[in-house]
């Protein structure tokens, strides 16, 4: 079961998508400066799309960042944020990197992220909307602490997903031990599945970090089992295994 309930007060709180003013009386870039300037953030986020697309230039974009931050601050409840985020992301990307929405964004898009992870029920449309949330955000440390967050909000292995985008981003998310959890238990699934798949790779990217914890792992596991089964190329390649143990790797397929 997907819990939806913070779309649903995100578009409570948005009231209506800009698209449903489209017969109304069109708004200036002066006037949504105006409505900014009185902190009307909500009529003039509402109200975006009135200009064209080919006026949204600098103005536009400075502007349309102040009313979607503004906006943001005025929402209640940690639930609908992420909800909003989402929807505004949507609609507007090229407010994303302007900081008068890019930094409330940030903040308050996380802790709403944490509210939503924190509801048992709600965990598969956390991942889509916080995958979507990293993904535009472009930002290295943001993607490594949402990646943290999933690593705790879920078995281990669901954030291997999360911990591939940070350390494409930043290698030195492989010394991140959550990452370093998250990976290893990747490698206890079966091959062919996604994240094991996700996990052997990483596991070359960040061989030097995690070969120390993966050999432990390895030698925990089952003869033959998942985890020796994903691990065993990368560590017969570092000579790391005994006769023994490659044996048990020559017996893997």
């Amino acid at each position: 079961m997907v819990n939806t309930r913070f779309i649903a007060v995100a578009l409570i709180a948005c009231g209506m998508s800009s698209s449903a003013f489209a017969d109304d009386k069109k708004y200036t870039i002066a006037d949504l400066e105006a409505l900014v300037a009185q902190k009307s953030f909500k009529e003039a986020y509402l109200h975006l799309a009135d200009v064209s697309p080919g006026a949204r230039n600098a103005k536009w974009i400075d502007v349309g960042a102040a009313a979607a931050g503004g906006f943001l601050g005025q929402i209640e409840g940690e639930d609908a944020a992420i909800g909003v985020i989402d929807e505004i992301d949507r609609e507007y990307p090229q407010l994303v990197k302007n900081a008068k929405y890019g930094k409330p964004r940030a903040e308050q898009g996380y802790k709403s992220l944490e509210s939503c992870f924190g509801n048992s029920y709600g965990v598969e449309e956390c991942v889509k909307v916080a995958m979507r949330f990293i993904d535009l955000g472009g930002d290295k440390a943001l993607t490594l602490k949402v990646a943290k967050l999933a690593r705790r909000s879920m078995f281990a292995y669901g954030a291997v997903p999360f911990f591939e985008k940070a350390i494409a981003g930043d290698k030195s998310a492989c010394k991140d031990e959550d990452a370093k959890l998250a990976i290893i238990a990747g490698l206890g699934l079966p091959e062919d599945y996604d994240n094991a798949k996700k996990s052997r790779t990483l596991l070359t990217t960040c061989f030097a970090e995690l070969k120390g914890d993966v050999m432990k792992a390895f030698e925990a596991d089952s003869s033959g089992g998942y985890t020796q089964r994903n691990s065993c190329d990368a560590l017969t390649k570092a000579k790391m295994l005994s006769s023994l143990q490659q044996k048990t790797c020559s017996k893997k397929n």
